[in-house]
């Protein structure tokens, strides 16, 4: 079973992507919060496999999604980071994230054929 904690700021989004991990066989929804801190401060009580965040716009008032990264290094360093994005060229590069956190990127519309891919 792959624990997946959503980090999303536009609630009804965040709704969508809680609503399918739910439904995805194989995939256990452990929290979705919609900022870095908040995602930060659970990841060591929820022990998430991977973390969907959001990387469209710099609209992270506090703590930009790179900062996941560094946190999850030091906290669950097997736990993947899955950063997500309606943009064909996400506004967050690889190489923005910790170098030692597994990481990749993909399109939202991509997420229910990546969840898939995780239990088959």
């Amino acid at each position: 079973m792959k624990r997946v904690l959503v980090v999303e700021p536009h609630p009804q989004v965040m709704a969508a992507l809680a609503d399918l991990v739910t439904e995805e066989p194989g995939c256990e929804l452990v929290g979705a919060v919609a900022t870095v801190t908040e995602a930060t401060s659970l990841v060591s009580d929820a022990r998430p496999d991977l973390v969907l965040v959001d990387t469209d716009a710099p609209r992270w008032p506090h703590r930009p999604p790179q900062q996941l990264g560094n946190a999850l290094t030091e906290l669950l360093p097997t736990a993947v980071l899955v950063f997500i994005s309606t943009a064909t060229e996400p506004y967050m590069e690889h190489s923005e994230a910790s170098a030692t956190t597994p990481h990749i990127s993909i399109l939202k519309t991509a997420v229910p054929e990546f969840l898939r891919s995780l239990t088959a």
